[in-house]
């Protein structure tokens, strides 16, 4: 976990590491002119504004519709089912089966 963390941490500073080496190495004395600190504010939120919405949407398109039941994922024959959505209708028949395949013999607790 630590090592996991030390990558991170690493990975998000080589940038900056890099740009301020590359300022130490410039010998070029242009002059920096002042960034458009506006514009890039209102680009910023309206990416955040826009990603934000995408977002909301695809989250949206996955879901079930209004009356469906979700079915949670479950193990299977020692295999995962993901989970789904069914229609309320089927709900009824789905767990009048589920009901029937959960009645097990208890166990046999007799040493042979």
């Amino acid at each position: 976990m630590v090592r996991i963390t030390i990558i991170e941490i690493l990975s998000f500073l080589l940038p900056f590491a890099l740009f301020f080496l590359w300022r130490m190495v410039s010998t070029s004395e242009a002059a920096a002119k002042p960034a458009p600190v506006l514009r890039l504010a209102a680009a910023g939120a309206a990416t955040a504004v826009l990603v934000m919405i995408g977002l909301v949407l695809l989250d949206s398109s996955r879901g079930g519709h209004e009356g469906d039941q979700y079915v949670p994922p479950r193990l299977v024959d020692g295999e995962i089912q993901p989970g789904y959505f069914i229609r309320s209708g089927e709900a009824d028949e789905d767990a009048d089966e589920d009901s029937e395949d959960d009645a097990v013999d208890p166990p046999n607790d007799d040493p042979q």
